[in-house]
């Protein structure tokens, strides 16, 4: 439950994230395009009346007069908007400049603001922090909107630490919440595994009473294809029970294990060489290539049933006179354990879904061939819980199981060494 308390405060960042982005980017491009159809309005109305800012009352009595929806003219406006005019002749030479109603710029400065502009050609636009205008009267009005940025940056300054205490708050009750929100889902994953471990429990006891008295049924009577059958299926049953059992140990958080240093390499070659004799029935001799002392930190039991469940699915599915290839490589933080084996592989198959409990692709993979489609899922719980992935591809006319784990999980400060839960197939 612990995983689905970090993807809820991850969802609930990452929306959080998403949604002050966003916030910050329209607000930011708001207040710059209405700054920016002001200045373009002041200059508009700076050209229109001879380079110059009228009174208020020339305002309202021409013709541009209450048409700006961005500007509004004032008695203060002459003294407040800070402008500078550069005029220049038809071979774009700069004759005369006009710095009266600026303090910040000098000439020099002005002219080479100027020259920028000319070389563009442009009418309106950015220069610095300016914005100009180019009239047909040969002459390049300069507004200031130095305070226009100044303010824009404060309050965008101002909206992103707004942002960043609201997710720190949101976070922080979220946070708190997050184990009420949880607390039905833990109850009732506790209450399914329960019920797998008891219901499982239960089962042995008559499947156990069964098997033996079909053992004296077959001392008396030699044996017959029905007591067989009967027997065959308590196989079957057993076995599956067991690897419930398994699952359901591998999600429980009361039994642990230490994690030891295993030499992963020996571990492959035991259970391949375990598994020659299978192999060997289907005319299959496994082509090896196992890096030799791969050693890494782990638990040893799950490990080799790691190992022993790609194995013996490969052995169960590969074809006559198929294909096998068993590859174990080292790499920097992970170590690689891929099984590849030829066999018919539906063109509709579902891949993703081979780790589901008890999923069956198809008519091939029945319980004919001894699974019950858990093993894959124990496979995956146990790269789960070593850090690593596993997943499958189809192609080269089979299907690869690719399993990564590992190389040094974290150690326990308290007790040197990582707890991890232990896998276990009896009581």
């Amino acid at each position: 439950m612990k995983k689905l308390k970090r993807k809820i405060l991850a969802s609930a960042l990452c929306a959080l994230i998403i949604v002050f982005s966003m916030t910050l980017f329209f607000t930011g491009l708001g207040i710059q395009m209405y700054n920016t159809s002001r200045a373009d309005d002041m200059t508009a109305v700076i050209e229109n009346n001879g380079g110059n800012v009228p009174e208020r009352k020339v305002f309202e009595q021409s013709d541009s007069g209450g048409k700006s929806y961005f500007i509004k003219i004032d008695d203060e406006s002459q003294f407040r908007t800070r402008y500078f005019l550069v005029y220049f002749d038809d071979d774009h030479n700069i004759s005369d400049i006009n710095i009266e109603h600026i303090a910040s710029v000098n000439a020099t400065e002005a002219e080479k603001m100027a020259q920028k502009v000319l070389s563009k050609n442009d009418t309106v636009g950015y220069c610095n922090d300016f914005r100009y205008r180019t009239t047909q009267d040969h002459y390049i009005i300069f507004l200031d909107c130095t305070n226009e940025y100044d303010m824009l940056n404060s309050i965008i300054l101002i909206l992103l630490a707004v942002c960043v205490f609201f997710t720190v708050l949101v976070m922080l009750i979220f946070a708190a919440l997050s184990n009420k929100v949880v607390k039905p889902f833990e109850e009732n994953a506790k209450k399914q595994k329960q019920f797998i471990t008891d219901a499982s429990h239960e089962l042995k006891t008559p499947l156990a009473i069964i098997s033996a008295n079909a053992e004296v049924l077959e001392y008396k009577d030699g044996g017959s294809e029905w007591v067989k059958n009967i027997t065959g299926q308590v196989q079957y049953m057993g076995k599956l029970i067991n690897e419930l059992l398994t699952l359901t140990k591998l999600e429980e958080i009361d039994t642990e294990h230490f994690v030891t240093e295993v030499n992963f390499s020996h571990i492959v070659t035991e259970v391949c060489d375990s598994f020659m004799e299978v192999f060997e029935k289907k005319n299959t001799v496994p082509e090896l290539d196992i890096e030799e002392n791969v050693i890494l930190n782990g638990n040893e039991e799950q490990l080799r049933r790691l190992v022993s469940v790609l194995t013996e699915n490969a052995s169960k599915y590969v074809s006559e006179n198929g294909k096998v290839i068993i590859t174990l490589k080292k790499g920097i933080r992970y170590t690689n354990f891929s099984v590849f084996n030829s066999c018919e592989i539906d063109e509709k198959i579902d891949v993703n879904r081979l780790f589901d409990r008890f999923y069956r692709p198809d008519s091939s993979r029945t319980s004919k061939t001894g699974g019950h489609g858990i093993g894959l899922s124990i496979a995956k719980e146990i790269t789960v819980l070593h850090g690593g992935s596993i997943e499958a591809k189809t192609g080269s006319g089979g299907i690869c199981f690719s399993a990564s784990v590992s190389n040094r999980l974290k150690k326990s400060k308290s007790k040197k060494t990582k707890k991890i839960k232990k896998i276990g197939t009896d009581d």
